[in-house]
C-alpha cells in the first residue's frame, strides 16, 4: 500500500479525471480516501520504485490533460 499525493488535482473535474484514470490502471488494485483530502490509499502491484515512477506519468498526464481540455474549451 502506498500513498498518492493528489494536492495538484484542485478542480473537480480534475480529481474525476484521476478516480477514472487509477480505476483504468490494471497496476491498481484498489484506492481508498485517507483522513487527509489531498492523499489516496493506494494497493498497487510493483514496488515502491515501480510505483513512484507510475504516479509521476500518471500526475504529469492528468495536469497536462486538464490545462489543455480547459484552453480547448474556450
Amino acid at each position: 500500500m502506498y500513498e498518492l499525493d493528489i494536492s495538484w488535482a484542485t478542480t473537480a473535474n480534475e480529481r474525476r479525471h484521476l478516480h477514472w484514470e487509477l480505476l483504468a490502471s490494471e497496476r491498481v488494485r484498489a484506492v481508498f480516501v485517507t483522513a487527509r483530502d489531498d492523499v489516496l490509499a493506494i494497493f498497487f502491484s510493483g514496488d515502491f520504485r515501480d510505483f513512484d515512477a507510475w504516479s509521476r506519468t500518471l500526475t504529469g498526464d492528468l495536469h497536462t490533460t486538464a490545462i489543455t481540455n480547459e484552453k480547448g474549451a474556450l
